[in-house]
C-alpha cells in the first residue's frame, strides 16, 4: 500500500525548466508532519491542471461549490518563485 498524507498546505513556484509544487503536511498544532517537492515540466503541469479542472468540475456537480483555502500571505507562488532556483532541474 503505498504511503498517503493528507495535504493541508500548498506552495508552487517555477523554473524556466519546470514547475515546483510543495505539499505540506501540518499537525493540528501547525508542526510539520511532512513536506514533498513535487517538480514537473511545464507541458505536464499544463496537464495536470486540465486533470484537477475536469475533476473538480465533476466534484462539484455532485457535492457543490467548493471554496479555496485562505493562504498565508507567504504561501503564494511569488514566495517559492523567488526560491525556486534550489529546485532547478
Amino acid at each position: 500500500m503505498p504511503k498517503t498524507l493528507f495535504a493541508n498546505g500548498l506552495e508552487a513556484g517555477h523554473t524556466k525548466e519546470a514547475f515546483i509544487i510543495v505539499f505540506k503536511f501540518l499537525s493540528s498544532d501547525g508542526s510539520i508532519i511532512d513536506i514533498i517537492h513535487l517538480a514537473i515540466s511545464p507541458s505536464g503541469t499544463k496537464t495536470l491542471l486540465n486533470i484537477l479542472d475536469a475533476e473538480m468540475k465533476d466534484y462539484e456537480r455532485e457535492h457543490g461549490q467548493v471554496e479555496p483555502w485562505k493562504q498565508a500571505e507567504n504561501t503564494n507562488s511569488n514566495s517559492l518563485s523567488s526560491n525556486a532556483e534550489k529546485y532547478r532541474v
